[in-house]
């Protein structure tokens, strides 16, 4: 049989295939330790996490094949349903957190006269990324303890009737994990909204200057459909981080007041650690994977519909 023109046959583009191995051997042999080490490390835990999943595994015994009984433990557990609650204000309000105050800030930022003032700002709000996050997190627990800054500013402003110990009270001890970090500035995605204003080119400021289209005209109309690709990464980025997140709960409150700031991630990590259930905690990790795929098909879904 005759190829049509402008396509090859199968065995034909195999040799292509193998030829162009042959050629870049070199650069093949230097990517394979790259290779194999992200392969050890990144594949093998998920490919162990799935496969474990489905086993009654205590961590260091042979693990024993138990079917759908973990996922099934995990879907009717209480404490899992309302560890999902709190990661789903966790994730709705963390998105608002990703976004909105990076915005305005590398929004006041760029707009500012004069290029040192801005490099100065810029700097100021990048420099605590130097700052171990551990170290945030024990100064903000002291914040909201009952003799804590908070209470302090509540009590200075005479409003002595709201203060408390915020993470010891079931009704604020997940918000204030929340809203631990003011003023909310993630460098990351600040640097990343103040490179795409950058790049905006002068003659659209320009063109919306003429048209009228100042303030938040421009901000509405020109800055934030510029800047739809940094926001669609910096929501996706935060919806993963948010549904991965424990380091505050399991640093500030372990999960308490009852399960008041319990996550799913936390309840795996104790799971699996406290309690010796490796195979329950694999389950809840694929189930966690599920949901952070779905999550992630669905923003890059809404992400495309708006174009």
């Amino acid at each position: 049989m005759t190829a049509l023109p402008g396509f090859r046959s199968a065995p034909a583009s195999r040799r292509s295939l193998l030829a162009r191995l042959r050629g870049g051997w070199p650069a093949y042999l230097f990517l394979l330790p790259t290779l194999l080490l992200v392969g050890y490390f990144s594949y093998f835990p998920a490919y162990t996490a799935i496969t474990r999943a489905f086993t009654d595994w205590d961590g260091l015994n042979v693990p024993t094949f138990t079917g759908l009984e973990n996922f099934q433990r995990a879907v009717t557990d209480p404490v899992m349903g309302q560890a999902t609650l709190n990661m789903a204000i966790w994730v709705g309000l963390g998105l608002l957190l990703a976004v909105v105050p990076p915005l305005l800030i590398s929004e006041l930022i760029f707009h500012l006269r004069g290029k040192k003032r801005q490099y100065a700002y810029r700097t100021l709000f990048v420099l605590p990324i130097v700052i171990p996050s551990l170290v945030l997190l024990l100064v903000w627990g002291a914040f909201y303890r009952s003799d804590g800054l908070l209470n302090a500013l509540l009590g200075a402003v005479g409003l002595e009737g709201l203060r408390h110990d915020w993470l010891s009270d079931p009704d604020t001890a997940l918000l204030s994990l929340i809203f631990l970090g003011f003023p909310y500035v993630d460098a990351f995605n600040f640097l990343l909204l103040y490179a795409g204003l950058q790049n905006i080119p002068d003659e659209v400021f320009d063109a919306a200057r003429i048209d009228g289209a100042t303030g938040w005209r421009r901000v509405l109309r020109i800055d934030l459909p510029l800047l739809r690709p940094q926001l669609g990464l910096i929501a996706l980025l935060a919806i993963i981080g948010n549904v991965q997140y424990f380091i505050s709960p399991l640093v500030l409150t372990s999960g308490g007041p009852g399960f008041a700031t319990t996550v799913p991630a936390l309840l795996m990590y104790q799971t699996a650690t406290r309690d010796g259930e490796y195979g329950y905690a694999m389950a809840m990790a694929v189930l966690l994977m599920i949901v952070v795929v779905a999550l992630t098909g669905l923003s890059r879904l809404l992400g495309r519909g708006n174009r």
